[in-house]
């Protein structure tokens, strides 16, 4: 795209002015379409300084989702290297299912800036208004089943590791998939196996990062919060997604190697409810007592007055005793 052949010949030399000749020479593009696409490229976010005789600047990056900038910031080997950014869709998970079904290779990423139909855990809907980072990742990791339902974890690790790293704030993991804030939720991850594992080997990971709006912007029964909110300003989508990409890929590259344990203890240290009394709701059980972690194979481990249990994510809700969140 020529706009972004532009963009690209400006991010080359951050700290001159590129003349319009230039660009209409080594790109064999008319000035008049340069100006066109510089007002467009000014549209979509990003600040370019504009001199008569001097040329063009790039000043400022747009901090709004851009699949040219998330590429340039993206450091993965195969995560977000083919990125379909669209402007609205029902789900981002629809449709990287769409097109795993269609052949789309592992590491495919789907962007939204804004879902009309996003979905949580339990079928229960994840509001997705725009501002925030919503995105579905096609995975075809060499793992068996059981070692794939630990993706989700890992997803968790790695978007926790990503947000510190970026502005160095400590966000909770709720068990399965949630993030939390100061006990209020920041993320969600959800995790869809596509056709039979053991035939196709492809799960669809999608995670919801509430980013640059107000927490007006969410129905008022939710316990959220956003980035924005707690940082106090609006942050970078496409650095963020690179690193959570970056992130990701590292903990699926470990669950391929089977090293499991050090994931574990990782997640473990950001568990929220740690050590405190919980009650798991599971159909019309519900079960009570102590948060243990979690175990070898990714289930929670809960000590009751009967002993110690288990239970795998599927139709699991975790609970405080006192209240509804942590």
């Amino acid at each position: 795209m020529v706009r972004y052949d532009i963009l690209q010949l400006l991010a080359a030399h951050p700290e001159e002015y590129v003349s319009g000749e230039r660009i209409s020479q080594q790109l064999n593009v008319t000035r008049a379409a340069i100006w066109k696409q510089i007002k467009a490229l000014k549209i979509e976010g990003f600040e370019i300084e504009g001199q008569t005789k001097n040329g063009y600047r790039l000043m400022k990056m747009s901090l709004s989702l851009n699949e040219w900038a998330i590429q340039q910031a993206l450091t993965t080997t195969c995560l977000g290297r083919t990125i379909y950014l669209e402007n609205e869709l029902s789900s981002t998970n629809v449709r990287a299912k769409e097109l795993a079904h269609q052949g789309g290779v592992h590491g495919l990423t789907v962007v939204a800036r804004y879902q009309s139909g996003g979905q949580g855990r339990l079928q229960r809907q994840w509001e997705s208004p725009r501002g925030g980072l919503w995105m579905s990742v096609v995975l075809r990791p060499d793992l068996s089943l059981a070692d794939a339902s630990k993706i989700t974890l890992a997803a968790s690790v790695a978007i926790v590791d990503a947000i510190e790293e970026l502005f160095q704030l400590r966000i909770g993991i709720k068990w399965p998939n949630d993030l939390v804030f100061n006990g209020q939720k920041l993320a969600g991850i959800l995790g869809e196996v596509v056709g039979e594992w053991n035939a196709v080997q492809t799960l669809i990971l999608g995670m919801g990062i509430n980013a640059n709006f107000p927490r007006e912007c969410l129905s008022a029964p939710l316990n959220a919060t956003t980035l924005f909110e707690i940082l106090g300003y609006e942050v970078d989508l496409n650095i963020l997604a690179a690193m959570i990409l970056k992130h990701l890929e590292k903990e699926v590259i470990s669950l391929e190697n089977k090293t499991f344990e050090k994931l574990r203890l990782r997640w473990t240290e950001r568990a929220v409810g740690l050590g405190g009394e919980v009650k798991i709701i599971q159909g019309e059980q519900i079960f009570q007592g102590v948060f243990k972690g979690i175990s070898t194979d990714g289930a929670l481990l809960l000590e009751t007055e009967d002993g110690e249990k288990s239970f795998s994510a599927g139709e699991v809700q975790l609970r405080s005793k006192k209240s509804e969140y942590f």
